[in-house]
């Protein structure tokens, strides 16, 4: 009875009145449930009578719901149709046509008998004979009556254009515009813009003549990945939507397509990753559809400042990255009310309340030059809203609401000013202008040295906090100045191949000089790029070195979202480092291998390899059967060491010891080579691959007591049958591993006496000392009864 109660209560949910900025919910229709089916696109049509109804593909079939009565939404039509999370529906006369990536081919809908008779007459076309096609990604109708098909499965994918005039249910192809693959475009006065998601950018064309397209134009979005594209009512300027995480909607002037002009960008919910999909134009506002943050409204009458002023958010049980919630929206009804597709939930009909923006625009200069201030930030204190100002110091921003703002301005060589009670006016610009005084800067002089106080060269320096990041490498007299430091506090991370990389915070107050002993040794924490080699024959998900980017299956991490924690930098080596969705940037088809500079190891007693790896083998067809190889070569001859299959990595970084006495001879040619593969014909599984943390180290094997002093740390009693005690003043973590690798206890040295490993077994373990200037050292303890 309780569960009962629950549902019904569900259902109750979404048909009250919700009201959010300036759009209410005035009607609701779980038309996913209805089919069992989640929801894509959706278009909206008015009949002869007046009646207004919502097209909505669903991944089984379309559905035709009328909305006349917001209150009362009920579907008239339902046309089943094959499997696919795409469908897309446009409007000519009084027919509706449907594509999909299934290989349904194109639909059409006789819809002339509504709303006398919900009877009515389909076809479905796959172009000319001997010049077939069976699925396309999207469409547009222009006002000449020609139909225009993205992303079919023929030729490159382009744009294929059909005449609807003679006969609407069956179509007369008459041109192609097929340079690259088009995943959404709209067409007015014969002008085709097209949306190359692959490529990242848009193109326009002049289509007078059909059969010859004339190139007129192209320009790179936001994000290099161009999802969608709409025009204003007079053709002068161009929205477009990059469908990534923290995408923006991108405006440009097209008045003269060969100089197209980037005119303002602006997300929804900033930093929070949400992804937006398609974007509409009316009367300058631009409504449009994103995933995990509902449909949005944006004034763009002020061009170069758009303005967000109005939301409704169709799915609040989703928040951030993901593709889940709001797919697309229709906002032209007579009515002026605005349809909704929402994936999991169904039919939204919502209200609105168009309203200008409140804007605030102005320019940010030096006080003491009077020069211009770029990438200075503009807040608008209590609200989400911030601007940032361009090389000529304008800023633009605005918010929804009228009223006293306080606003803060601020760059990092600058003081930051507070102006307060800003009066703000819908519809209205006010002008404030701001001059910012300059903070003092400072010199830093690096000196790199090994260990004997010998001079090391052309090493590589990385000094970085939030706001800044510098770079630089010394010379042959080892040294080298990074000029006009911010005050603050930084990481400064020192590295050269053959030698431990070293990392420390310091504070900058002053000119002052620094001098760095780096200990010589093979380490990577992939700060720097060493010049590791990436070969294979893999077309996607090839290795990559950055910061990583999470991807998600099944709600799983299939990718480090970062790297490994105790390293210096946030760097890793991953295989393909798109991010959001597994599969979108995985190994494809092919190997990739990664492969270490060479190491001299002649002098080692017991060289040790120790590194942290990812692997995530998931998906596809039948049991994941993938591999990650670790390989060891030295010059002469190639050993397997370690193998991975079918291993989940439980959402972490796992740690890896080998001894590489145990497979080869070390040399001074030596290389270690991480190999990865994803074979088709063995499912064409989800692949994942990541490497960080690298190092050798010797005298694992050897004298605990040796590598005690060296490091000038203790673990004792050692043996012991309770726990462990390590004292030490140079170390920030440790880790307390089997001897084969497993973790079994992880944390930071908060004091300069601190008990570890408690809850160990009996036996022999590795515990590895993170320094605190980078280094790594490990020492064995054996826990008795």
């Amino acid at each position: 009875m309780n569960r009962i109660l629950l549902v019904i209560g569900l259902i109750f949910s979404f048909n009250v009145m919700i009201a959010q900025l300036n759009m209410s919910q005035l009607g609701y229709l779980d038309i996913v449930g209805v089919h069992n089916s989640d929801a894509s696109d959706i278009w909206g049509y008015v009949d002869n009578d007046g009646n207004e109804y919502a097209i909505i593909g669903l991944h089984d079939g379309t559905s035709i719901i009328d909305v006349t009565d917001p209150t009362n939404p009920f579907e008239v039509f339902y046309e089943p149709g094959m499997n696919s999370i795409w469908r897309d529906i446009k409007t000519f006369g009084h027919y509706a046509y449907v594509t999909t990536e299934a290989q349904n081919g194109l639909l059409i809908i006789d819809l002339s008998p509504l709303p006398g008779s919900t009877n009515l007459t389909t076809n479905y076309y796959t172009g000319p004979v001997g010049n077939a096609w069976q699925s396309a990604h999207n469409l547009y109708i222009d006002e000449f009556g020609f139909c225009y098909i993205f992303g079919a499965n023929r030729g490159e994918g382009g744009t294929i254009m059909l005449d609807l005039n003679s006969d609407p249910m069956n179509p007369i192809e008459v041109g192609t515009q097929d340079s690259y693959y088009t995943h959404d475009g709209v067409v007015r006065n014969n002008k085709l813009y097209q949306a190359h998601i692959l490529n990242g950018f848009f193109t326009i064309y002049d289509i007078s003549d059909k059969q010859n397209p004339v190139f007129l134009g192209q320009r790179n979005t936001p994000g290099n990945f161009s999802h969608n594209v709409w025009f204003s009512d007079d053709d002068n300027y161009l929205y477009t939507t990059d469908e990534i995480s923290n995408g923006f909607l991108g405006e440009y002037d097209i008045s003269d397509p060969a100089n197209i002009q980037f005119s303002d960008k602006i997300q929804s919910s900033p930093g929070m990753g949400v992804i937006p999909h398609n974007v509409h134009f009316i009367n300058d506002y631009i409504v449009t559809s994103y995933y995990r943050d509902g449909v949005t409204i944006h004034d763009v009458g002020n061009k170069g400042n758009m303005v967000e002023v109005g939301n409704f958010d169709t799915s609040p049980s989703f928040s951030g990255n993901g593709f889940n919630g709001c797919w697309g929206v229709y906002p032209w009804l007579p009515s002026g009310n605005i349809i909704a597709s929402d994936i999991e939930n169904g039919l939204f009909i919502l209200g609105v309340s168009y309203t200008r923006g409140a804007y605030l625009e102005g320019v940010i200069t030096d006080a003491v030059s009077g020069n211009a201030i770029a990438t200075a930030q503009v807040k608008i204190l209590l609200t989400n809203v911030s601007d940032e100002s361009v090389l000529t110091g304008n800023y633009k921003t605005g918010l929804a609401n009228a009223g006293l703002y306080d606003v803060v301005y601020s760059h990092p060589y600058y003081i930051s000013d507070t102006i307060f009670g800003i009066s703000l006016t819908n519809g209205v610009i006010t002008q404030q202008d701001v001059s910012l005084y300059p903070i003092e800067t400072f010199d830093l002089i690096v000196t790199t040295q090994d260990t004997d106080e010998e001079l090391v060269p052309n090493v590589e320096i990385h000094l970085s906090n939030d706001q800044f990041a510098y770079t630089g490498q010394t010379g042959m007299d080892g040294t080298y100045t990074l000029n006009n430091l911010v005050p603050g506090e930084y990481e400064l991370i020192v590295g050269k191949w053959g030698f431990v990389t070293y990392c420390v915070q310091i504070v900058v107050e002053m000119d002052q000089a620094l001098t760095v002993l780096l200990e010589q040794g093979y380490y990577d924490d992939f700060t720097f790029d060493y010049g590791w080699q990436v070969t294979g024959d893999a077309p996607s998900g090839i290795w990559e070195r950055g910061k990583p980017e999470g991807t998600e299956y099944n709600n799983m991490w299939m990718n480090p979202n970062e790297d490994v924690d105790g390293d210096c930098g946030t760097f890793a080596y991953v295989t393909g480092n798109a991010g959001g969705q597994a599969g979108s940037d995985d190994l494809d088809i092919g190997a990739t291998i990664l492969t270490s500079p060479v190491m001299d190891l002649t002098t080692y007693a017991y060289p040790m390899l120790y590194c942290h790896v990812w692997w995530q083998n998931a998906g596809g067809s039948g049991v994941p059967n993938d591999t990650l190889k670790i390989i060891l070569k030295n010059g002469t001859t190639d050993v397997v060491a370690r193998i991975f299959r079918n291993v989940h990595s439980a959402s972490s970084w796992q740690p890896v010891v080998i001894n590489m006495n145990d497979f080869l001879p070390v040399t001074s040619t030596m290389q270690v080579q991480f190999y990865t593969a994803d074979w088709q014909d063995f499912g064409g599984h989800l692949v994942e691959a990541g490497l960080d943390h690298f190092y050798i180290q010797d005298n694992l094997a050897g004298n605990v007591n040796d590598i005690t002093n060296q490091h000038q740390s203790v673990i004792y009693p050692n043996p012991t049958n309770n726990y462990f005690t390590l004292s030490t003043t140079d170390i920030r973590a440790y880790r307390i591993l089997t001897l084969s690798g497993q973790l079994c206890e992880s944390n930071q040295v908060t004091h300069a006496v601190q008990d570890i490993g408690t809850s160990l077994l009996e036996g022999m373990y590795l515990v590895e000392l993170i320094h605190l200037d980078g280094r790594s050292s490990v020492q064995k303890i054996v826990k008795i009864n």
